[in-house]
């Protein structure tokens, strides 16, 4: 991890007034934004000029997504400070990269956000690795070997002076932008690993691919209580329980009580 340089944040200007009420944005289980998330960065990954031969397919990957879900809800204009901490960001992976934008949750779309990022392909030159803006986000958005990427937004009142804006962050794992050219050139997938298959330009593995829950892992130092589905079906268990049992209590008492007045 030493070798790797800082992600990047992306700001965009709050534009119009300010708004009242809170705004509704996806969450990271609703299956239309994972399937943008994943489907922009493959059409961006397959994109890249000139062609890249080991450019790897991205999937979904849920831990990665609770990591940038507790990580923008704290509305923080700054990295994740616990990236390069192993085992704070995802169970598996040790080598986590992240990418924000933040910017007016009116203008906010998952396509857009993630495209802006890839727009810094304009201060980049492949041939010579030199940069002469910002190109941290580019550069993650092609990163070869990163194969899995989890993604969330949340809606903040105030991140680094702006407010009202939608606070968007994605992860990847390996994580990218090490000191590097982001890819190797060559004819697509000439240069793809043992056992992979060419998709459109990008290199599948079915083990590589493979969509993977963590139902039980949750950032150890997100400090919200978060509830998944099974978590929910354990809850609304015990109180359907404890409402039998007071039924039941009720019943063998009237019952007893009946006994006893016909005695």
């Amino acid at each position: 991890m030493s070798c790797q340089t800082l992600p990047r944040v992306l700001y965009v200007t709050v534009l119009g007034p300010a708004a009242t009420l809170i705004p509704a944005l996806p969450s990271i289980t609703d299956k239309s934004f994972i399937e943008d998330c994943v489907r922009i960065h493959n059409e961006l990954r397959r994109r890249v000029e000139p062609a890249a031969s080991n450019m790897y397919y991205m999937t979904w990957d849920a831990a990665l997504a609770r990591t940038a879900r507790a990580w923008s809800r704290r509305c923080l204009f700054k990295h994740n400070i616990y990236l390069r901490e192993q085992h704070q960001c995802h169970p598996n992976f040790t080598s986590i990269g992240e990418n924000i934008w933040t910017g007016s949750y009116q203008i906010f779309t998952v396509d857009s956000a993630i495209k802006s990022w890839y727009n810094e392909v304009n201060f980049y030159t492949y041939a010579t690795q030199k940069c002469t803006k910002v190109c941290g986000h580019y550069t993650q958005v092609v990163w070869d070997n990163s194969y899995k990427v989890g993604c969330a937004v949340t809606f903040c009142k105030a991140v680094g002076g702006a407010r009202n804006v939608a606070h968007f962050v994605c992860n990847y794992a390996p994580s990218g932008n090490y000191p590097r050219k982001p890819y190797v050139e060559g004819g697509s997938c000439t240069n793809c690993g043992k056992g992979d298959t060419c998709e459109n330009k990008l290199c599948r593995n079915k083990e590589r691919d493979k969509i993977i829950y963590y139902s039980r892992w949750y950032p150890p130092w997100d400090y919200m209580i978060v509830c998944d589905e099974a978590c929910l079906a354990l809850v609304a268990l015990r109180i359907l329980l404890m409402l039998l049992a007071f039924v039941a209590v009720c019943f063998f008492k009237k019952r007893f009580a009946s006994m006893h007045m016909s005695t």
